[in-house]
């Protein structure tokens, strides 16, 4: 598989650590797990240590090709807080539940830069939802997403002392072929094909003071996440998520205006931002639409008016030229190309 652009963003590599652990039960089955992540077998583990994005979806994807659906509810089940390094440590030092939650939207992606959360509170429920950062397709996503839910929950316990049989975990997938064995390891009401990813909480929970709370080391682990924030948050994370923005607008993409205002950015500063980067955002919009053009050609029964069309050419003339400029051929003699392939 073609690395993504996003695959490259840093993550720390306890979670890769641990699953390899847990699911590893040879040299075999390591190397085998191993394939394609730039990890060697027979290297030392080392969880404090800092890989990429890529590198634990490159395990993702090896796991779930040799192991049966709902191994990533075992493996998360297995997630401590020491796994989560310095975002582990703030949760269960914080005063109370709901400092340790807040500590988690505002930090969590530190930890795992393919999403990130937003609170909200109604009445007597707290809710988190996920906003995914990155695209990632349901053999990565659905695993990553149960394993997110199951370390919240073991927090939430953990602060509560009891389980959390009141809360709510809501995904935003269908019910997938394993569905009966959430009832193994979530111990609340789970509920499938929501339009997001929500967990949801009785909001008296928020002011129960943790059994573990310790002012220095909150502050300390806090203090280390938002360094990591700072370094984090640079052009990676912007190109990822023009990225993620492209690829959830359709065939025809976004244009500059649109995307500056989602990212929250003006015109001007995402064309500097990205010009830092070495690219411009014009770069990614072709790059965009070159590939959902070689998509959309392979499909015989578009027509290649309709296939101009839907990537938000009104002249197939220009849609042609742009064909010829991408791939070096119109886009009848590019289906004929495709078709032959195997």
């Amino acid at each position: 598989m073609a690395e993504r652009s996003f695959e490259s963003l840093p993550m720390p590599l306890a979670y890769f650590w641990l699953l390899l652990r847990e699911f590893a039960g040879s040299p075999e089955a390591e190397a085998a797990l191993l394939e394609g992540t730039g990890v060697a077998p027979g290297a030392q583990a080392d969880p404090a240590a800092e890989g990429t994005l890529g590198q634990t979806l490159a395990l993702i994807r090896n796991l779930a090709a040799r192991l049966p659906p709902g191994w990533a509810l075992t493996g998360g089940s297995a997630f401590h807080a020491s796994t989560h390094g310095p975002l582990g440590f703030a949760a269960v030092s914080a005063p109370s539940l709901g400092a340790a939650l807040e500590v988690i939207e505002r930090l969590g992606w530190v930890r795992a830069p393919y999403y990130r959360t937003r609170s909200e509170q109604s009445g007597r429920w707290y809710s988190l939802t996920v906003e995914e950062r990155v695209p990632l397709g349901d053999v990565e996503r659905i695993p990553l997403l149960e394993a997110l839910w199951l370390s919240l929950q073991a927090l939430v316990e953990s602060v509560r002392g009891r389980p959390v049989r009141e809360a709510r975990f809501e995904f935003a997938y269908p019910e997938p072929g394993h569905a009966a064995r959430y009832a193994e390891h979530f111990h609340g009401e789970v509920r499938f094909d929501r339009p997001e990813t929500r967990a949801t909480l009785p909001a008296a929970w928020l002011a129960l003071p943790s059994p573990m709370a310790d002012a220095a080391a909150f502050a300390s682990a806090v203090a280390k996440l938002e360094a990591q924030a700072r370094r984090l948050e640079g052009e990676d994370f912007l190109l990822a998520r023009i990225e993620q923005l492209l690829e959830a607008s359709g065939d025809a993409g976004l244009p500059l205006a649109a995307a500056a205002k989602q990212l929250h950015l003006s015109r001007r500063t995402l064309n500097r931002r990205l010009a830092e980067c070495g690219t411009a955002y014009r770069e990614l919009h072709e790059h965009h639409l070159r590939e959902r053009a070689q998509r959309l050609l392979a499909d015989l029964s578009l027509g290649v008016a309709e296939v101009a069309w839907r990537l938000g050419y009104q002249d197939a003339s220009n849609f042609g030229r742009a064909c010829r400029r991408w791939f070096g051929m119109p886009p009848a003699k590019l289906r004929e190309t495709l078709r032959a392939k195997p």
